[in-house]
């Protein structure tokens, strides 16, 4: 792992936003949780496919050919195991153009961030110590 100090802001924004989304995965996993909507539930994982899935349409219909090239370097989305981790990892610690990084971090951040505000407690809630504990720290 790079250390924090010789990091770039891109790299620092995506051990950011990487650490937020495995918070939001440690918390459902530690709470047992999982969304449940018309009788299916859905996890976090399940979630990751599609943003990925949103961000290389995306970027294909715009014509973000790097970033098509990037997003698609492990092989296809949907055989990728982890595949935003795996995104924010190569972003964190991999050499990334600024083309890349200047069009998929905002678009990640925004997302990611907003699942966390929806779906998530805030940043400064207990992962442990009981359900009116943590469910004191969601966010208004």
């Amino acid at each position: 792992m790079v250390e924090l100090l010789d990091m770039n802001a891109s790299q620092q924004q995506a051990a950011y936003l990487y650490g937020l989304w495995n918070r939001l995965s440690g918390q459902h996993v530690a709470l047992g949780c999982s969304c449940t909507m018309s009788g299916m539930s859905v996890t976090l994982e399940d979630f990751e496919h599609d943003i990925a899935d949103y961000l290389w349409s995306e970027s294909e219909r715009l014509g973000q050919t790097h970033v098509v090239a990037f997003l698609l370097a492990p092989g296809p989305i949907a055989s990728q195991d982890r595949a935003i981790r795996g995104i924010l990892t190569r972003l964190e610690e991999e050499y990334v153009p600024d083309a890349v990084t200047e069009w998929l971090l905002p678009r990640m951040t925004k997302t990611i961030e907003s699942y966390a505000k929806l779906h998530g407690p805030a940043p400064e809630a207990p992962l442990l110590g009981g359900s009116s504990s943590w469910r004191k720290g969601y966010r208004d």
